[in-house]
């Protein structure tokens, strides 16, 4: 009997740390966002990823991690009144390319929850840098670059970045009133959301993302 009792124990022992070293060795199942657009380049790719929201708007939210963003998108969510600025958010869904644009699309609402709040800073676009999909839908900013084209009549003002330039633009009418007001020479400082609108553009998303 006390043979018996002590072959149980060991294989009960056994059984727990099998278990133990199973659950360190499972993924997560959570790639970083650059991760998700890096697979979904070569083939269609179904991800989990998270990050904070940076801008919403009717049936999607940006949402960016420490790699990269994305957008978050499914028709009829209305995601935009869902999750505020600041929230973070898990996203299950299809990764793909969408009007130069990368997206994620989740099967339901059901695959996309609020498990956390954060904070995005905006990121320093580099001297000489010209934006592209690299930096599709981060947020950024540039410091004290001089306007070089005043807007034209879509409210799209061209700044100089050394040997490259930077359009910045906004879909908020009271940043294109401040952008019509600007003239050749003015400096400017503001951040925006990378995005591909008829070209690569810092894209403001209120005033407040006019920092001088």
């Amino acid at each position: 009997m006390k043979k018996v009792l002590l072959i149980a124990l060991a294989v009960l022992a056994v059984a727990l740390l099998l278990s133990s070293c199973s659950k360190v060795l499972l993924p997560t199942g959570i790639t970083s966002i650059r991760e998700a657009i890096t697979s979904a380049g070569t083939a269609t790719t179904n991800a989990t990823v998270v990050g904070v929201v940076t801008k919403g708007y009717g049936d999607y939210v940006i949402i960016q991690d420490d790699t990269a963003a994305i957008e978050v998108y499914l028709k009829g969510s209305k995601f935009a009144t869902i999750y505020a600025t600041g929230d973070k958010i898990k996203v299950a869904g299809k990764v793909e390319l969408y009007k130069n644009n990368w997206e994620i699309t989740p099967a339901s609402t059901s695959d996309v929850s609020k498990i956390g709040t954060g904070n995005v800073s905006a990121i320093l676009i580099p001297t000489n840098l010209g934006l592209s999909v690299d930096y599709d839908w981060m947020l950024m900013k540039v410091e004290n670059l001089s306007v070089k084209k005043t807007s034209d009549k879509y409210y799209n003002v061209i700044l100089s970045n050394g040997s490259t330039d930077v359009t910045i633009y906004s879909y908020d009418s009271n940043v294109r009133t401040w952008l019509t007001s600007l003239a050749t020479g003015d400096e400017v400082s503001a951040q925006g959301l990378v995005q591909y609108v008829y070209g690569w553009k810092l894209v403001l998303r209120d005033i407040n993302d006019k920092l001088k």
